[in-house]
């Protein structure tokens, strides 16, 4: 797998469901707001909601091809580990993308169903904003964990330059408490930022060191 590539790609989809998000998205993403207003917004502008989950399924979808091209490339397949980082990726990918789902497709039906009175239309949103954000969350634990664990087992391995190597374990180590401050923005910025660093500077490089030579 070019790993190069995958990092080309895992960069321009972050940065785009980043930037859509917080030029886009944010009146849809007020928890703490007005619920008339917010209602208001994402009934207006479900075209813009949903574009915006899509973009952040594409950013899912690179991140686990990076992971994946990284350690096809550099660790043994025939371990233990490498097994269980592969379900441990899929069910993240699989908890990411089903709150990415809700959030996406049922958020704007159950704002249409519950439009008959404000009361029931808030309980209605509040039931599913929980429920993806608890996917989503436990995505961003169990996503934080291979991620951290892939990148310790890279860095152990010595055949890449290993600076690079701590952000992306920085960055899984940033999203791994995820669960527990209810997806709290700053954590999931220093994730977004280290992932980001990690991933442009392996954009940048024309070619990487073979895994069977040693890296000086």
């Amino acid at each position: 797998m070019n790993v190069p590539n995958a990092a080309r790609f895992t960069t321009v989809a972050f940065l785009g469901a980043a930037a859509y998000t917080w030029l886009q998205m944010r009146p849809g993403l007020d928890f703490g707001g007005a619920f008339v207003e917010r209602q208001t917004w994402l009934l207006l502008h479900s075209g813009v909601w949903r574009l915006g989950w899509w973009l952040w399924l594409a950013a899912i979808f690179s991140w686990m091809w990076l992971l994946v091209a990284l350690a096809w490339s550099y660790l043994p397949a025939h371990r233990m580990a490498a097994m269980l980082q592969s379900g441990l990726m899929v069910i993240a990918a699989v908890l990411a993308i089903a709150g990415v789902t809700v959030w996406m497709a049922v958020l704007p039906v159950a704002l249409q169903l519950g439009d008959a009175t404000a009361v029931a239309g808030e309980n209605l949103a509040l039931l599913v904003d929980m429920l993806a954000m608890s996917l989503v969350s436990a995505g961003c634990f169990m996503g934080g964990l291979v991620t951290s664990w892939i990148a310790w087992d890279l860095i152990r391995q010595k055949a890449l330059a290993r600076f690079w190597l701590w952000l992306l374990l920085l960055a899984g180590l940033a999203l791994t408490p995820a669960p527990f401050v209810a997806l709290h923005p700053y954590p999931l910025a220093a994730a977004l930022g280290f992932w980001l660093l990690g991933s442009l500077w392996l954009a940048t490089r024309r070619r990487l060191p073979s895994p069977f030579s040693e890296w000086p």
